[in-house]
């Protein structure tokens, strides 16, 4: 099992009010939406789906209310007792909802369930954070039936900002030189009070972020026995959006150059959409 910060001694941390929390809620309803549209998905009412990734259950929550059987796992017991540690302004989940989610063990790393359980899985805004590829991969396709799926969106190198410290070209966050000098340039413009902490505290929050290329990734999933497909171009073109970008859609397609035009702008302004499943 590779090393991973989440193993280690991790302090509470000051909650903050999550400011994509609509996004967030409607992001189990876009994948259900995608996979079942687009990726041959078919799912029964009562079919069994994984939140990877969980949180404290709020997907989790979501699936129950449409009749999905839904569980979640998560690398700390946010629902529980790592509560402080995060970092959104929540309350703690119902019983019913906690007794879904189950604490993922990294000094034995398995998924707490066994062979062919789920129909379904997803994960969202989560595998930046994975740091051992190849068994978790193969522990999410383990879980899964015969000819089932998972999605995960996440971010990558190639984006153009890191959104977990707002700073342009992720590859390079994981500086401390880079850091130290976005920093001054914040103090100098009066945007950033201490720039010493600033540095301290986005050090620690890239020491939590890792961030492979897709080639990487492929090679991995060799030795992993799976199969992985990214669909993030589909997913764009197939997601409901602004009226700007229907009306931009429509007229490079009738140029049939809608889809070349997604592909070439989606390797900075789109994060993977990362498909998965079992190699025949």
């Amino acid at each position: 099992m590779t090393y991973s910060p989440y193993a280690g001694e991790i302090p509470a941390r000051e909650k903050i009010v999550n400011a994509y929390a609509a996004e967030h809620a409607r992001a189990v309803e876009r994948h259900l939406r995608f996979a079942t549209s687009r990726l041959g998905l078919r799912l029964s009412p009562g079919a069994k789906v994984l939140d990877f990734g969980c949180g404290i259950g709020d997907s989790v929550r979501t699936l129950l209310e449409q009749g999905y059987d839904a569980f979640g796992v998560d690398v700390l017991e946010y629902w529980g007792r790592d509560f402080d540690k995060y970092w959104h302004v929540a309350e703690r989940p119902p019983a019913g909802i906690a007794r879904r989610l189950n604490l993922l063990d990294l000094s034995n790393y398995r998924l707490p369930f066994d062979d062919g359980t789920f129909d379904f899985c997803f994960s969202d805004q989560v595998f930046e954070h994975v740091f051992d590829y190849q068994t978790t991969m193969s522990e999410i396709v383990r879980v899964l039936k015969p000819g089932a799926i998972s999605v995960h969106h996440f971010p990558g190198p190639n984006n153009l900002m890191e959104g977990h410290v707002g700073l342009p070209l992720p590859w390079l966050c994981f500086s401390r030189s880079y850091l130290t000098l976005c920093a001054w340039i914040g103090w100098l413009h009066g945007t950033e009070t201490d720039w010493r902490h600033r540095v301290r505290s986005n050090t620690e929050i890239m020491r939590f972020n890792n961030y492979p290329t897709k080639a990487k990734l492929r090679r991995i999933v060799r030795a992993a026995g799976v199969e992985i497909k990214f669909v993030e171009t589909d997913e764009f073109m197939f997601r409901e959006g602004s009226r700007f970008k229907t009306v931009t859609l429509k007229l490079l397609r009738d140029f049939k150059m809608d889809r070349l035009a997604v592909r070439i702008a989606g390797l900075v302004l789109l994060q993977r959409y990362m498909m998965l499943k079992a190699r025949a």
